[in-house]
């Protein structure tokens, strides 16, 4: 059963100040200050905005605004923070903790209008974007110039750049390259007032007082409004290869990688499927995959670089130490085509899964990537106990785990029931682990209950002061997170 916004104000989960739902004559206002058509409240746009890919959050919100430049995002803020109306920043809508989702009521303020590439400066290894820019285009104009920004989401062809540094997204290469965090330079941000503040810049060296520009990394829009972002580019490597490993258990698979890397290899990437994740794949592509019914777990292992001989090095040091972990096979690419076939199997995973299950519980739990098997075994005992699919998958190389629990035929409240009691079992064992809530998708409004296990009382208090001294009315992105 979806989450649905209680429909009353959500002013009390986050600020003693009462919020308001604008009328009519609110919105009305606001649309003579920026423009018509950048203000509706139609039934057919506000359900548009309604959901994010969690699917199981849902909640209309009562307007949606969709400005094109940060004076717009600045008047639409002016104008909320008078009237005491909550406002929800949006991205691209690719999350999957509910973060972006008007839970309790609000307006959504879309940055998908805001989409330039504003600049890209070779010199500097700097590229500055609007929010609204899809992430895989900041890759495709980096090319041009044989440069490259590796941050790269499995959503990376929908998400948007915006979206990405308010959660401080991840993705397969972050084992060797980092997380969004690392590339984020400087910062044009609106607060909840209207004022807009500049953080940051090009310098690549920055130890100037408190660093907000990080503060607003990944704080999911609840302290400002992302309007325009300068990243670091690094040189584009000259060679990639890709390799596929099937094993027979994921045991095997998850030893095989902390091995690859105690063997002097830095992958670009270090992914796992397990048992469960590959049986969706193969029902998907309605074909036959690597290692056949023998195969338990896959790994990928992408490495990249300049140095022909050294990269095949690495290629034999890879294949010597999978091997000797029980590996089924060795796949190899570094043909692009046959590369993206060789990915093929865990790039539809998305898709693969909610053509299995129909809606999905997810979570993206982080653990020491020692102990990534002992999660694997968590989450599939948490899945045979409570009579639900159990799939994970993720990022090896940094103990980023992505858990999915499939609805299948369970009829909505049974779902709800034994996803609520699967997650809290598995955000149990998470923590008995050493481990976080989330790796690269955020709190949200889904993981939100959960973060008092993890975090001392103390720190959530600081926590809950940067967000007043932020936004003291409480209106942005209210009841997440914090």
């Amino acid at each position: 059963m979806p989450i649905q916004g209680p429909g009353a104000s959500p002013g009390a989960v986050c600020s003693s100040v009462r919020l308001r739902r604008p009328t009519d004559t609110d919105l009305s206002a606001l649309a003579g200050r920026i423009g018509g058509d950048r203000v509706s409240a139609s039934p057919e746009s506000v359900e548009r905005y309604a959901r994010d890919e969690s699917t199981v959050v849902e909640a209309r919100p009562w307007a949606v605004v969709r400005p094109r430049c940060t004076a717009e995002v600045a008047e639409t803020l002016r104008w909320a923070s008078a009237g005491r109306f909550p406002v929800v920043p949006r991205g691209g809508g690719t999350g999957v903790a509910g973060g972006a989702v008007a839970v309790g009521g609000g307006v959504v303020l879309s940055l998908e209008r805001m989409d330039r590439i504003v600049e890209l400066d070779p010199e500097n290894l700097a590229v500055t974007v609007e929010p609204g820019v899809i992430t895989a285009r900041i890759d495709d104009e980096a090319r041009r110039h044989s440069l490259f920004y590796p941050p790269d989401p499995a959503s990376l062809e929908s998400c948007s750049i915006g979206g990405n540094v308010a959660v401080g997204a991840g993705g397969a290469r972050a084992v060797k390259y980092g997380t969004t965090r690392d590339y984020v330079l400087g910062l044009e941000v609106v607060l909840a007032d209207g004022e807009v503040l500049e953080l940051g810049g090009k310098n690549v060296k920055d130890a100037t007082g408190y660093h907000l520009r990080d503060l607003m990394v990944g704080s999911e829009g609840t302290l400002g409004v992302i309007t325009r972002i300068t990243l670091r580019l690094v040189p584009r490597p000259g060679r990639r290869v890709v390799m596929l490993v099937p094993f027979p258990s994921i045991h095997q698979a998850a030893r095989a990688v902390t091995a690859v890397l105690g063997a002097r290899v830095l992958p670009a990437a270090a992914e796992f499927m397990d048992d469960v994740t590959i049986e969706a794949a193969r029902r998907y592509l309605g074909r036959d995959l690597p290692g056949g019914d023998a195969a338990g777990a896959y790994v990928f292992v992408e490495l990249d670089g300049d140095a022909p001989a050294a990269l095949e090095a690495q290629m034999e040091r890879v294949a010597g130490v999978v091997q000797g972990h029980g590996a089924l096979d060795v796949l190899a690419a570094e043909d692009p085509g046959q590369q993206e076939r060789l990915w093929e199997s865990r790039r539809c995973l998305g898709e693969a899964l909610r053509a299995w299950g129909r809606q999905l519980g997810k979570a993206d739990v982080v653990v020491p990537r020692a102990r990534v098997p002992e999660l694997v075994e968590a989450v599939q005992g948490v899945g045979h106990r409570h009579r639900l699919v159990a799939a994970s998958f993720g990022h090896a190389g940094d103990g980023n785990v992505h858990v999915n629990l499939l609805r299948c035929d369970l009829a909505e409240d049974e779902w709800e029931r034994r996803r609520s009691l699967a997650l809290a079992e598995i955000m149990k064992a998470v923590k008995a682990l050493g481990g976080l809530p989330s790796g690269e998708h955020g709190i949200g409004v889904l993981k939100r209950p959960y973060l008092h296990r993890f975090l001392p009382e103390r720190a959530l208090a600081l926590m809950a002061s940067v967000k007043a001294a932020f936004d003291p009315l409480g209106i942005l992105n209210p009841g997440k997170v914090v």
